[in-house]
């Protein structure tokens, strides 16, 4: 077996795959979630100001309905899902950069705590804008639309960070890779977000039961939309960087797969070689 003690250089299953991610996050957790909370922090700021304008629209006014004003809380999950792909897209730079690192043999604490230098975080938060737009229209159109837009261009930017790819060549490496992977790094990136969205739902529906049996104050109604962000801010801060580091596990693993990625980074070792990741396209 090729790799190294975090990423292994082999076919893995959904389940490895999900604990390597793990195992990814935990060698650079602070910068990681950091980051993550960063991120996080400005969309619930964002979230619950909204939330606050606007609750007496959307709160349910009788028993059995789910929400008010429908229009307004298509708005929330739009704007909601438009925020979470491009937080998860930004993300997976940094989390693909300590991949690459982990492969090589390098130490990933050593990396600095950006991960990125400035220009390649250029590329990436424009990678992230893109996607975020495209998928946020897909999420006021119709709402899946946007599950296609996660699962096809998920791989873009660990493309631009792993593969050596130029900006054009990147974007479009992902569909390629969800093609020749028969659609299995699609699969397993949904398989990471249902996770973290049940949780989600859970606490969701919890806050609208409540909604429901209390007739709260408007100042405790202010309350509870506080309250519920910052929930929402410490679920997504570990679901966000757990994303983006199974992001760029699913990447390498696609590669080990359909571009016999392990024998050529053996190949390397075995010549002494610097270890590489270029894309076939790169090289």
């Amino acid at each position: 077996m090729t790799g190294s003690p975090v990423i292994p250089l082999r076919p893995m299953t959904v389940g490895e795959v999900l604990d390597t991610a793990a195992a990814l996050l935990r060698t650079r957790w602070q910068a990681l979630l950091g980051m993550s909370f960063a991120l996080a922090l400005i969309e619930q700021v964002g979230m619950t100001a909204l939330r606050l304008a606007t609750a007496e629209d959307v709160r349910p006014r009788y028993w059995g309905e789910l929400v008010g004003d429908g229009g307004m809380a298509w708005a929330w999950i739009t704007i909601g899902l438009t925020s979470e792909i491009f937080i998860i897209t930004l993300l997976s730079g940094p989390a693909t950069r300590t991949a690459v690192a982990a492969v090589r043999g390098e130490d990933p604490a050593s990396l600095p705590w950006s991960t990125l230098s400035g220009g390649r975080w250029g590329q990436v938060t424009a990678f992230a804008g893109i996607i975020a737009l495209i998928g946020g229209v897909a999420a006021a159109a119709c709402f899946f639309p946007w599950f296609a837009v996660y699962m096809v261009f998920g791989l873009s930017v660990p493309a631009l960070v792993a593969d050596r790819l130029v900006p054009g060549k990147a974007f479009w490496r992902s569909p390629k890779l969800l093609a020749r992977s028969r659609w299995r790094t699609g699969y397993i990136r949904l398989v990471t977000y249902f996770a973290w969205l049940v949780i989600r739902l859970g606490i969701t529906c919890g806050a609208m039961a409540l909604l429901q049996y209390f007739d709260f104050t408007t100042l405790l109604f202010d309350y509870f939309l506080i309250l519920l962000g910052f929930v929402y801010l410490l679920v997504n801060t570990a679901g966000y960087a757990m994303m983006a580091c199974a992001d760029a596990v699913i990447h390498i693993e696609a590669r080990v797969r359909t571009e016999a990625l392990d024998v050529a980074v053996a190949r390397m070792r075995a010549r002494g070689e610097p270890v590489d990741l270029p894309a076939p396209e790169a090289r």
